[in-house]
């Protein structure tokens, strides 16, 4: 054999293996995303049965949280089945943490909702700003999604066309 035919057959069997480990990495993530996913949601369950409001807003929180991990392990699952990669699972995540982090202001501003300075009640201005800032930020992301899905059934029906 030639030496190019050698370098050749080399670089394919060296191809082969990253691949084999790049696939097995994944494969990891996947199953670590999931064990995260089932640690957060067992370390919720305690807080649903308590009748406190703290508690409730924490385990909404943690679920909430499971939520987020289990749909980063979309584009993992992609991945490995060698489907095309989409943006749409980071779009669902920045949805539901922007939901989360409303639901969790809101949560802690109607448990401290005033503070009162010398029998005057004043309104903290953080709150609906941060609440205005999180709300935009779901608008664009859920603009975004619909951008994305239209671009995609264009594709596909481009695709049909050709057929």
């Amino acid at each position: 054999m030639s030496d190019k035919v050698k370098s050749y057959l080399n670089l394919q069997w060296i191809r082969k293996v990253l691949h084999g480990l790049d696939d097995l990495l994944h494969f990891f993530i996947a199953l670590f995303l999931i064990i995260a996913a089932i640690m957060v949601l067992i370390k919720a369950v305690p807080g649903l049965f308590h009748a406190n409001i703290p508690a409730i807003i924490h385990a909404l929180n943690d679920i909430l949280l499971a939520l987020i991990i289990m749909e980063l392990l979309w584009p993992v699952l992609k991945f490995l089945k060698r489907e095309p990669f989409t943006l749409d699972p980071f779009l669902y995540v920045g949805i539901i943490s922007s939901t989360r982090r409303i639901l969790l202001i809101e949560a802690e501003h109607s448990l401290t909702s005033r503070i009162t300075e010398g029998g005057m009640t004043t309104i903290n201005w953080q709150v609906p700003i941060e609440l205005g800032v999180n709300v935009a930020v779901i608008l664009v992301l859920a603009i975004a999604l619909r951008i994305t899905h239209h671009s995609s059934i264009r594709k596909t029906v481009a695709n049909h066309k050709e057929e």
